[in-house]
């Protein structure tokens, strides 16, 4: 086996070189991969799901934003999809000869699952979306600019609270998974989410599960909470079952 199930890949996104990290399954044949987008600003990066994918036989592929986590640039919330599909492009580009660019899905944390919606919905590339706590209206979800001080800016470059505050206010219809989320069928959406979740409501993941169109799937957790902290053998479980369940051709 010519590789040691990871190596580390860098990738430019509009003139940024975005860094990550990509999760090879044994073996050297092209295998399926999931693309992992952590959630704002990323505390947790999904490492346990990549390790899973990997033992799966499942490539993944974990990368950072602009503006964050060694990233180059500023980070801004509008330019996140973009940074997606600039990561499929790598996935697909031929670089990576264990990667099979017909077989892509997005997963997608917190805001890692409204970027997934968002960028799914331009780049047919992503053959499914599964999210997980995802912001499906950012304009219910209200930040004060100590907010931002204390979560938020100190790990994103460029960034100042009041602007962090200005940016989010300023997402319209067109970053609003609720509103665009129907255009994604007839490819199919995962919706997971925990009921104790008190940063994300709950509410957020029923109405996109509302809005979206079949195939699509809404699993809660009862004691959940944002993180799925005490409970990640049962988030990794749902989402590989749910791959499984893809039988991407």
């Amino acid at each position: 086996m010519s590789h040691q199930g990871q190596i580390g890949v860098y990738f430019d996104s509009d003139g940024h070189r975005l860094l990550g990290t990509l999760f090879l399954a044994r073996g050297d044949s092209p295998k399926p991969t999931a693309v992992l987008l952590h959630g704002l600003p990323g505390i947790e990066k999904n490492y346990d799901l990549a390790h899973a994918l990997r033992d799966h036989g499942w490539n993944a592929l974990i990368f950072h934003y602009r503006g964050c986590w060694g990233s180059a640039g500023d980070y801004t919330f509008k330019t996140i999809p973009d940074d997606v599909r600039a990561a499929l492009d790598a996935l697909g580009s031929g670089r990576y000869s264990q990667v099979d660019p017909v077989r892509l899905v997005l997963v997608g944390h917190s805001l890692g699952g409204w970027a997934a919606v968002l960028a799914a919905l331009t780049d047919l590339r992503a053959r499914a979306v599964a999210v997980y706590g995802a912001v499906a209206d950012p304009r219910e979800l209200h930040f004060t600019t100590a907010d931002a001080e204390n979560e938020f800016t100190p790990w994103l470059h460029g960034q100042a609270p009041e602007g962090f505050v200005a940016q989010w206010q300023a997402l319209d219809a067109t970053y609003v998974p609720v509103e665009q989320v129907a255009r994604l069928s007839p490819r199919p959406l995962l919706i997971l989410h925990g009921a104790a979740d008190e940063v994300v409501p709950l509410e957020q993941a029923e109405s996109l599960f509302t809005q979206a169109v079949d195939p699509r799937e809404l699993v809660i957790h009862p004691e959940a909470n944002h993180v799925f902290a005490w409970h990640r053998p049962w988030l990794r479980s749902q989402i590989l079952g749910w791959l499984d369940r893809l039988a991407l051709a």
